[in-house]
């Protein structure tokens, strides 16, 4: 089962995103004190908190007797801080592609999938090498941008793989990642070491590219 970012949270954090999710119009400071039993100051210092991190917006006024209410509310990030079963669907998809076609079908899909988010990153474009590191990032990889020397071949180095409960399962899944790549910057990817095969890391060594990147 998947874990459940909300166990990252403290208690009082945790029973506050609780309280916004079972109010999708939005919720003042006051309705929280009550909700939570806890002081005015003691919710604006979480909420401060939450906001800082992405997880709470602020959606709008409440009209009282006197000055109007803020409104808080979920942000999409802090909705994803409920359980979800991604992993869950891709695997049931990907079993079902493998059980209706052979393996090679399977790779080809993955490589579709790939080449299209690769060039959603170059955007009409070609990507350097840390520009496709940097949208790695963003998508959850601890990926950077290696090399030994300034004539050296430049690779991407990822210490972990966001996939990597399905590439054990369907090994497949690797070629999203290169597509992705070659279809970003433009340049042959060589998939030096995969932590799948026992690597300590996945390692990409790119190509050269008439491109220059």
């Amino acid at each position: 089962m998947e874990i459940s970012r909300l166990d990252q949270c403290g208690p009082t954090q945790r029973r506050l995103l609780e309280t916004l999710l079972h109010q999708p119009q939005g919720t003042t400071v006051e309705n929280m004190v009550t909700e939570l039993g806890i002081t005015t100051t003691a919710v604006r210092q979480h909420l401060t908190a939450l906001e800082r991190d992405g997880l709470i917006v602020r959606t709008g006024t409440q009209p009282t007797r006197g000055r109007p209410e803020l409104l808080y509310n979920l942000s999409p990030s802090g909705h994803e801080m409920f359980p979800r079963q991604y992993l869950q669907l891709a695997e049931n998809l990907l079993e079902d592609i493998a059980e209706n076609s052979d393996a090679a079908s399977l790779q080809r899909t993955m490589q579709r999938m790939g080449t299209r988010a690769g060039n959603r990153i170059a955007a009409g474009k070609t990507a350097s090498i840390e520009q496709t590191a940097a949208a790695m990032r963003a998508a959850g990889y601890e990926a950077h941008v290696s090399s030994d020397g300034p004539r050296a071949t430049p690779e991407i180095v990822a210490h972990n793989c966001v996939f990597h409960k399905l590439a054990e399962q369907f090994p497949a899944v690797c070629s999203y990642d290169l597509a992705l790549m070659e279809a970003a910057t433009g340049r042959a990817v060589d998939h030096r070491e995969c932590m799948i095969r026992g690597g300590n890391s996945c390692r990409f060594r790119f190509g050269k590219s008439g491109s220059g990147n």
